[in-house]
């Protein structure tokens, strides 16, 4: 009975030793893979407010331009994007932007804010009636966000 006994602790010691070996290899070779998670550009792409829509003086019938007051937010950071230009706004639609008028607003106590006036005129005169405008916001000439002003004249 004694000889069984150590005959199966020897078994079972053998069976832990190569448990403890096979493991080995496999946790070296997953230590050394990186993970990347999968990231949705989405997530991060910075997103367009807009604070107000001016339609006067346009008018049926006339090609004057709108005012649109807008802001763009990093998603990352919370804060506003300043510095940016003409070339970082374009309109889809019948219609094109004139004139963009950097804002910066500095208050005691508040976070900086960068607004821009954008002069949105028409391709023809305009028509009564409800519009809506594709406004991207552009970086790198690529389009990394977008809203649709809707107004009525």
């Amino acid at each position: 009975m004694g000889k069984a006994k150590t005959y199966l602790a020897f078994i079972v010691l053998l069976i832990l030793a190569v448990n403890v070996v096979n493991a080995v290899p496999q946790a070296a070779k997953f230590s050394n893979q990186i993970v990347k998670p999968s990231l949705n550009p989405q997530l991060f792409a910075p997103y367009i407010h807009v604070n107000l829509i001016k339609i006067a003086p346009a008018a049926p019938g006339n090609s004057k331009p709108i005012s649109v007051d807008v802001n763009i937010t990093s998603r990352v950071t919370q804060q506003d994007i300043c510095g940016l230009n003409a070339s970082n706004f374009k309109i889809d639609g019948p219609a094109f932007i004139t004139n963009v008028f950097p804002i910066s607003a500095v208050a005691v106590n508040q976070p900086m804010t960068c607004d821009y006036w954008l002069s949105i005129a028409p391709t023809s005169p305009w028509v009564t009636g409800t519009h809506a405008l594709k406004l991207d916001y552009i970086q790198g000439g690529q389009q990394l966000a977008n809203t649709t002003l809707v107004f009525r004249i």
